[in-house]
């Protein structure tokens, strides 16, 4: 950093202008590497596009349950929804979990039980960074690839959309915090490895339930009363069925944002039980010695 930027950060000629001088090369490093995780990963993912071409195909589910609830609906609405809105529904269930997908607990699982974590600690940085800049790029890589035949089939089916700038924010803060709670999720899930060997059979319990109750068979709004009464205190709706219905024009306002507080709570709650986990777990690996 040239002496005139400093001067003008405020970093120099004053008390504690020491303490913010590191403070800002520390972030300037971190800033550094960040960009440095993120591009490897970057180049990394665009080498396997075919495979990722292979993992969206295999993820399209929310299409197949398109065409059944669109056949449903033919002869009229069904609660509420007519054969455009079935489509503008599932399409954007699919984007979104195209967009919100993880896959650390396999790799992590791994690593933790085979002792191929041990290499991973040894860089100076929380492995989990680097699953984090994987999982980035690889959005960013599939984001063209089904971007656009979403947008067409949306324009196709003449899709009702709320695209007020309240509703846009909110569905893309709620998309990214969808991510960021399967992730850490995930990951939570995976250290589990460190004292158990079905930490990927917890996994397979909590997608078979976020596959019913997240709103990737049908809208959560067509289920019954019970199940509607119980469901928004579980983490499921805030990973599909929420943003959706979002962008939809079906939640809004005090509604939205109570959205967001509950998922950012879900997120929090992860995020803290994948640290207390990790603190605790890695005690446990140096101590069987992998």
């Amino acid at each position: 950093m040239n002496e005139r930027l400093a001067e003008r950060a405020g970093l120099r000629g004053g008390p504690g202008s020491e303490v913010r001088m590191r403070r800002w090369r520390s972030l300037g490093a971190r800033w550094r590497l960040a960009r440095a995780l993120f591009a490897h990963a970057f180049a990394t993912m665009t080498e396997y596009r075919a495979e990722i071409t292979i993992w969206i195909v295999s993820g399209s589910l929310p299409l197949v349950m398109m065409a059944l609830w669109i056949g449903m609906a033919a002869d009229g609405p069904v609660g509420g929804y007519g054969a455009a809105d079935f489509a503008a529904y599932f399409l954007l269930v699919f984007f979104v979990r195209q967009m919100t997908g993880a896959w650390v607990v396999w790799e992590l699982d791994r690593a933790i039980r085979l002792g191929e974590l041990s290499p991973r600690l040894l860089r100076p940085l929380d492995p989990m960074w680097q699953d984090v800049a994987d999982h980035a790029a690889e959005k960013l890589v599939r984001l063209p690839i089904i971007g656009l035949p979403v947008l067409a089939g949306l324009w196709w089916a003449e899709a009702r959309l709320a695209l007020e700038p309240a509703a846009l924010v909110g569905f893309v803060a709620l998309v990214f915090g969808a991510a960021a709670l399967r992730f850490f999720q995930q990951y939570a899930f995976a250290l589990l490895a460190f004292w158990t060997d079905q930490a990927v059979g917890l996994e397979r319990v909590f997608f078979s339930l976020m596959l019913v109750f997240s709103g990737s068979l049908a809208p959560l709004d067509l289920y019954p009363e019970a199940v509607r009464a119980v469901v928004p205190y579980t983490p499921f709706p805030y990973l599909v069925d929420v943003p959706v219905q979002v962008l939809l024009g079906r939640i809004e306002g005090a509604a939205l944002v109570q959205a967001l507080v509950v998922q950012a709570a879900w997120v929090a709650l992860f995020v803290l039980l994948r640290w207390l986990l990790w603190r605790f777990g890695l005690r446990r690996y140096a101590a069987v010695g992998a």
